[in-house]
């Protein structure tokens, strides 16, 4: 039972330290609106993925779905990503303490992680490709399977909020021009991420 967990973490890890646009927002929720704001928005993407691992479970068999549904798929999510850039690029920056205990934003930050990491096509060809692996391993049970997930999706997350919790911290050392440069950088990057994903489809 060792070895499923084994290599859970190992592909965790790897997940884990992909520059993709989740990083990038988390970096910048967390530097924005605080430690708390980043931990939900990281279980936004933990629930993301495990709705994704869900689905491909369920048409593992059914990949041609992907590929006739590709040009909508890279359409919707550019649009998706470009919108998240475009708002953080021009989004106005006030440092400020952060008031961790405000409970209208929790939904808003996990709609935001669940959303953005579901309509990035990478990550739904990232599962299709881990859950093909996965179930062709002969030796691997429900049982085995259900720990290799389980202990990746639990080393992703937890490397998310050691993300969130040293781009807080380091907050107070950065004066409100830079985090707005930064939030600006953040911005291209996500409309980049965007950009690509809709010339790969036309």
């Amino acid at each position: 039972m060792f070895e499923p967990i084994i290599s859970g973490i190992s592909f965790g890890l790897v997940l884990a330290i992909l520059l993709g646009p989740v990083f990038f927002a988390l970096l910048q929720t967390s530097l924005h609106e605080g430690f708390k704001a980043g931990v939900y928005l990281s279980l936004g993407v933990l629930a993301s993925d495990a709705t994704v691992i869900s689905i491909c479970y369920l048409f593992a068999r059914q990949m041609e779905l992907l590929s006739s549904h590709k040009v909508a798929t890279g359409w919707v999510g550019g649009l998706v990503m470009i919108g998240f850039g475009v708002v953080n690029f021009f989004r106005k920056i006030k440092v400020k303490e952060v008031d961790d205990d405000k409970k209208t934003v929790h939904a808003h930050f996990i709609t935001r992680g669940f959303l953005l990491n579901l309509f990035n096509p990478a990550v739904l060809l990232f599962w299709l490709s881990v859950v093909g692996i996965v179930t062709l391993k002969e030796n691997y049970s429900r049982m085995h399977e259900a720990f290799f997930f389980g202990s990746l999706l639990t080393t992703v997350f937890s490397i998310d909020l050691l993300k969130a919790f040293v781009a807080n911290k380091i907050k107070s050392l950065l004066k409100a021009n830079v985090i707005l440069w930064i939030n600006r950088i953040i911005g291209i990057v996500l409309m980049g991420f965007g950009l690509w994903m809709i010339l790969k489809v036309i």
